[in-house]
């Protein structure tokens, strides 16, 4: 899988070109505050080294069923109507992820004591990945794909803070893509389910997929993130 992941060379188009500079420009998106560049981690470990990395596969898989759990719970909350109000409940639902995900997606990372920092880092990307995701399918009234163009848009943004924030330059065409790709593939097989089931459990069906694509896609990102990490880490010793 790491091969034909590493093989995928996605088309370059002005808008990712753009987006692609933006993450390489120095004034933009400083995100050291999280302490998680290699530089920074190197320093603040002193001797002690980082934990062995995870294979891409590991990541992807754990990704998927970390989040997909993450996702059913969140789910719940309009699977059930446990929440009565539109705006109430989507933001419900955002907290559970903002309060989950991070906890359950640090586990991919390779800097030991690393919890807090991650989960900032990651609750700062999804809160983004969540606006986005809300002015779009919201905004434009559940028609014209708004679902799909405020995915994307919150996926590249939470895509360009994440390598930010790991120091990690270039790529980003590459990395949006596998993340895009996974996050739609599992959303929209949850909308057929969903379709097809109904009820509370079509509703946790769509949650279980969502979630166990998007939590693949963000395993890889993960992975991709913390390569110059293990670069910088390798070349000191």
């Amino acid at each position: 899988m790491k091969r034909w992941l590493t093989r995928i060379r996605l088309r370059q188009t002005p808008f990712f070109s753009l987006a692609e500079h933006s993450l390489n420009t120095p004034n933009l998106l400083h995100m050291k505050i999280f302490g998680l560049n290699p530089s920074q981690v190197l320093e603040r470990l002193g001797t002690e080294k980082i934990k062995s990395p995870y294979s891409l596969t590991f990541s992807i898989l754990y990704g998927g069923i970390g989040f997909g759990l993450v996702s059913v719970i969140a789910y719940s909350i309009w699977a059930f109507r446990l929440i009565r109000g539109q705006w109430t409940m989507y933001a419900s639902i955002a907290l559970v992820y903002l309060l989950l995900s991070g906890w359950v997606l640090s586990r991919l990372t390779i800097v030991p004591k690393n919890q807090i920092r991650f989960t900032a880092l990651f609750s700062v990307a999804f809160l983004g990945y969540a606006v986005l995701w809300c002015l779009f399918w919201l905004g434009l009234k559940w028609h014209h794909h708004g679902d799909l163009y405020g995915s994307a848009l919150g996926l590249l943004l939470m895509a360009i803070i994440l390598k930010r924030a790991f120091g990690s330059q270039g790529n980003l065409l590459f990395v949006f893509g596998i993340l895009f790709t996974f996050h739609t593939l599992g959303y929209y097989a949850g909308d057929d389910l969903h379709q097809i089931t109904g009820g509370s459990t079509g509703r946790l069906l769509w949650g279980a997929c969502h979630g166990i694509g998007f939590g693949a896609g963000l395993g890889c990102l993960i992975h991709q993130c913390q390569l110059p990490l293990i670069e910088a880490s390798e070349s000191t010793n």
